[in-house]
């Protein structure tokens, strides 16, 4: 399997905190975020891990440099420039062929389900998309999924109130294929990561088929590393990395 990383966001709520490091250096259990998610990926039968990071963080292109003798999966690093997520993921995925898992560098999830997951993506039918969802809402603005009766999710709304059919969200984990972003691209360019899924799930033929995480969520800013770590202790027994 191969992975995405989403890694070029510069963390403004940290850096308002009076945070220094790139959001991908943020210390998460002791150890740099990105660090941490790609040792993760590692032990998840990856392929090739494949990450976009803003060419303005030079400390995090070397960081990447160096933790690659770490690990025995290559990282393949893009450094770009862009405010556009969607645009990140389709420059990270480029020369994919596939099924892939994308996933922005903050994601928090339990390794067990994780690994179910990425399970489920290796088995979904061709033509079909995995998206992680989640009913556990800890954002101000969560990207909503609506889902049909089947279990499939047939659109998205970024903010607001949820759809009627129930309160779930995105997991922020994304079980996708090189032909479905092709799919995407040809109906319209998304404008962002969260356009992207909802051009996938109410402008296109493509079946978004979901998987039910029990608790993911992302880390933006200080109040969510304490809530993240807290999380992690209780469902992974991690302990901070010293």
């Amino acid at each position: 399997m191969d992975y995405v990383i989403l890694a070029a966001g510069l963390g403004s709520r940290f850096q308002k905190e009076g945070e220094k490091a790139p959001k991908p250096l943020v210390r998460l259990m002791g150890q740099p975020m990105i660090g941490r998610l790609v040792k993760i990926l590692a032990s998840c039968n990856a392929g090739v891990i494949h990450i976009v990071a803003n060419s303005r963080m030079p400390e995090l292109v070397e960081y990447l440099s160096e933790l690659q003798k770490e690990v025995d999966v290559p990282l393949v690093v893009r450094p770009i420039i862009s405010d556009n997520s969607y645009y990140s993921l389709s420059e990270a995925a480029a020369g994919l062929k596939g099924k892939f898992i994308g996933m922005t560098v903050d994601a928090i999830f339990a390794n067990d389900e994780f690994r179910r997951y990425v399970e489920a993506v290796e088995a979904m039918p061709d033509g079909s998309v995995l998206m992680g969802l989640t009913r556990f809402v800890d954002d101000e603005s969560p990207l909503y999924a609506r889902m049909s009766a089947e279990g499939e999710v047939v659109d998205y709304r970024y903010g607001g109130e949820p759809f009627a059919e129930g309160t779930i969200v995105s997991a922020g984990l994304y079980g996708l294929s090189a032909e479905a972003m092709k799919t995407a691209a040809g109906v319209r360019y998304p404008e962002s990561l969260s356009d992207f899924q909802r051009v996938l799930a109410a402008e296109t033929d493509i079946k978004v088929l979901s998987f039910e995480f029990s608790k993911a969520l992302d880390v933006d800013c200080g109040h969510d590393r304490e809530v993240a770590e807290a999380f992690l202790r209780e469902v992974n027994g991690e302990t901070e990395v010293k």
